[in-house]
């Protein structure tokens, strides 16, 4: 499998995406591993995503409090689609997860939910790098919208799928 590492090294490197009437994001404040738990299993369940799978409600609350971690969900016409999760360290933002629940894969809102977690990063204090890394096992869409919103290649890696979350 490979893995690819993406990068943006300013806000002006954002691609715009065609709006989607009725999207917006919410940031969730103060932190809640409910929210990141759901979202986790129910965005990456049909994509391999194993490294917090087994976490309990208790786990997650400790890595929220333990780490810079900003969750954002995104909402479509007042329903929660998907979400992104953020962790700043000292203005190198990645963006740890991002995804939409199974209902609202292939309905054209990708793009323009990537575009407002980005714009979002961006805003988490002197941010000068905004990154994240896919694999082959996720969405095959995923890369190439990463790269239409901007953000470039920078690495790509063959197995094994290396773990950069906290405390996994």
């Amino acid at each position: 499998m490979k893995t690819y590492y993406l990068q943006m090294t300013s806000p002006d490197d954002l691609v715009a995406a065609t709006p989607k009437e009725g999207l917006c994001l919410r940031v969730v404040d103060p932190p809640d591993g409910a929210v990141n738990e759901r979202f986790y299993r129910g965005v990456g369940g049909a994509w391999n995503w194993t490294a917090c799978a087994d976490w309990d409600r208790e786990r997650w609350n400790a890595y929220l409090a333990s780490n810079p971690v900003s969750t954002v969900v995104l909402v479509k016409d007042g329903e929660e689609i998907g979400y992104g999760e953020l962790i700043n360290r000292e203005g190198d933002v990645e963006i740890l997860s991002f995804g939409l629940l199974p209902p609202f894969i292939g309905k054209g809102l990708g793009s323009a939910s990537l575009e407002l977690v980005v714009r979002y990063a961006w805003t988490l204090g002197n941010v000068h790098h905004v990154w994240l890394h896919t694999c082959d096992d996720d969405h095959p869409a995923a890369l190439g919208n990463y790269q239409r919103r901007g953000f470039v290649l920078y690495e790509t890696q063959e197995e094994p799928t290396p773990e950069t979350r906290p405390g996994c």
